[in-house]
């Protein structure tokens, strides 16, 4: 609870966070595996810090009640489970630096569970997109350490043509490492 406390959500967005570098990182707690090692009230508890955070910071008339902020922690712990800590206050600062809109006249619990919903739409695409750019460089390595041992199609069906016909060097340029 004080590693991951409310001051880090300004840190993550000054830093430059994305879904997938949170998303990915393993040392981060995720709620599901605080709840597992401490049963479901200290996820629990630690959301209500967060959403109360969220709930101090809206200029509003009428705020969401202990009951609604308790209710929203328990439904975000049993949806989200797979969030890990960071992504929880990355999401709560970039709400609060109006990405996923603003509250009117009151906070309203289904706009926070709706802009989670597209915040996890924005981290699967993120990460889709980090895992192509990783795919992509793996690929460029692969290449690299290859070195000039690429040859083109229609080389290749000429060595093929060769080995055919018993040359013993196109053979042996043919078998796999």
């Amino acid at each position: 609870m004080m590693d991951y406390n409310q001051d880090l959500q300004g840190k993550l967005l000054l830093v430059g966070a994305t879904h997938a570098g949170l998303a990915i990182n393993h040392n981060i707690p995720s709620l599901g595996l605080l709840s597992s090692t401490y049963g479901d009230e200290t996820p629990v508890e630690w959301l209500v810090i967060q959403f109360g955070s969220l709930n101090d910071f809206a200029e509003v008339k009428s705020k969401i009640s202990n009951g609604q902020i308790y209710e929203l922690a328990n439904l975000v712990l049993s949806e989200y489970y797979y969030l890990n800590s960071a992504e929880i206050l990355f999401f709560i600062g970039r709400f609060k630096m109006g990405y996923y809109g603003t509250f009117y006249g009151t906070i309203d619990p289904m706009k926070i569970t709706n802009a989670l919903m597209q915040y996890v739409r924005e981290r699967r695409q993120d990460m889709d997109r980090y895992e192509r750019e990783q795919y992509r460089v793996q690929r460029e390595r692969e290449i690299q350490e290859r070195g000039n041992n690429r040859i083109s199609y229609v080389e290749y069906l000429e060595l093929k043509k060769r080995a055919s016909m018993g040359d013993k060097e196109a053979l042996r340029q043919l078998t796999p490492p």
